[in-house]
């Protein structure tokens, strides 16, 4: 009860933040968020040896596990256009804001960071941390680089999950991966004073009102390593864009997630991987 009772006093407050606000009651924003579909080239080391990662149960067992070790995004396509690397910014720096669900199994709350299973034996592109206690440092490592398999994995347990991720330079365009395409995450654009200037609830097409999933499937399979016992064997990456009407150079994201049940509100834990196009 006491539980339940915590959690319904941080969800009173989140609704009453701007973000919560402005997406409930369909109050005007200053800066227009909107959806769009864009194209990832990526490539694997072909002498990575990949053959002592082997599926440990299921109908693969015993298999090796071909989708280990690094995943190195090449560039992306957008409306037609390709981007390079170069034309591509990494997150530069992150805060949690708020944290408050327990894992007691695997230690921390519902923010981790990971990467992919081999990659850090595997030469092809940097990766981050791996780890269930991560530091805001932690999730800019996860972020700042090209190893699509480097991510920032939120989990499911009963809470909420809010955390900003800046950038160097002011961009109008993110680029999001999910693992799984199967997590939500409202996306607020920031004003320099942290105030939000717009919002965009990015959706996974489950619990969420029949309405349809944002996420596009990639094709590529990643899988990951946080720590010994949490592994995940292989999900594919969905991916989506975020075009903003303005430049802005931060923005937060919030996960909210209630005990399992009937009506419960649940963003699925979503697993990201987030970049930004260059002006």
């Amino acid at each position: 009860m006491t539980r339940i009772l915590a959690f319904a006093a941080t969800a009173a407050t989140l609704l009453a933040t701007p973000a919560f606000a402005q997406t409930a009651v369909g109050v005007p924003t200053a800066v227009e968020i909107a959806p769009f579909a864009f194209e990832t080239t990526f490539s694997r080391n072909p002498d990575f040896d990949r053959s002592a990662y082997t599926y440990p149960t299921g109908d693969l067992a015993g298999q090796v596990n071909a989708n280990t070790g690094d995943v190195r995004l090449d560039g992306v396509t957008i409306d037609g256009t390709a981007y390079a690397p170069e034309r591509l910014q990494f997150v530069s720096d992150a805060r949690i804001v708020i944290d408050d669900a327990i894992d007691a199994v695997r230690g921390g709350h519902n923010l981790t960071a990971g990467y992919g299973i081999g990659a850090d034996l595997d030469p092809w592109a940097d990766q981050g941390p791996g780890t269930t206690t991560p530091t805001a440092d932690d999730l800019v490592a996860a972020h700042a680089n090209f190893n699509l398999s480097s991510i920032g994995p939120v989990r499911e347990g009963a809470g909420t999950a809010i955390f900003e991720y800046s950038f160097a330079e002011p961009t109008d365009t993110l680029l999001i991966w999910e693992r799984g395409g199967s997590g939500d995450v409202l996306v607020s654009a920031l004003d320099g004073d942290g105030n939000v200037l717009g919002s965009f609830k990015v959706r996974d097409g489950a619990n969420d009102g029949a309405l349809p999933a944002d996420y596009a499937p990639t094709g590529i399979v990643v899988t990951t390593f946080v720590q010994d016992g949490f592994l995940n064997q292989g999900q594919e990456l969905g991916s989506v864009g975020l075009r903003l009407s303005q430049p802005v150079s931060s923005f937060r994201f919030t996960v909210y997630q209630e005990a399992e049940g009937e009506g419960a509100v649940r963003y699925n834990g979503p697993d990201l991987k987030v970049l930004a196009l260059r002006g």
